[in-house]
């Protein structure tokens, strides 16, 4: 997945340089591919940096949840991150994968 992201990134990286030459003699154009070819160095900089955490391990974990039950509609993950010291801050995340 990691190289198919990279390979992506690389294609839209070659096309915007290619729209930054064909489109030299507006300035805002220029200005528009610059600030997108420096987002595309900085995503692939993103995708070269390992993850912290094991999150493969918690895709296979929700796909074998799935395949046990094919009506499955939530799975709720908690993290603790650290003790509880005072009073419990949570974050919640939604992710809609259909």
């Amino acid at each position: 997945m990691k190289t198919v992201i990279k390979n992506h990134l690389n294609d839209i990286q070659i096309s915007t340089a290619k729209m930054l030459l064909l489109h030299s003699d507006n300035r805002v154009l220029i200005t528009y591919f610059k600030d997108m070819c420096e987002k595309l160095v900085y995503l692939q900089e993103l995708t070269e940096q390992d993850s912290k955490y094991d999150w493969m391990q918690i895709e296979t974990f929700m796909d074998g949840l799935i395949k046990q039950d094919s009506e499955l509609t939530n799975i709720n993950i908690n993290f603790e991150i650290q003790e509880i010291a005072s009073e419990k801050k949570e974050a919640r995340l939604t992710v809609k994968s259909f």
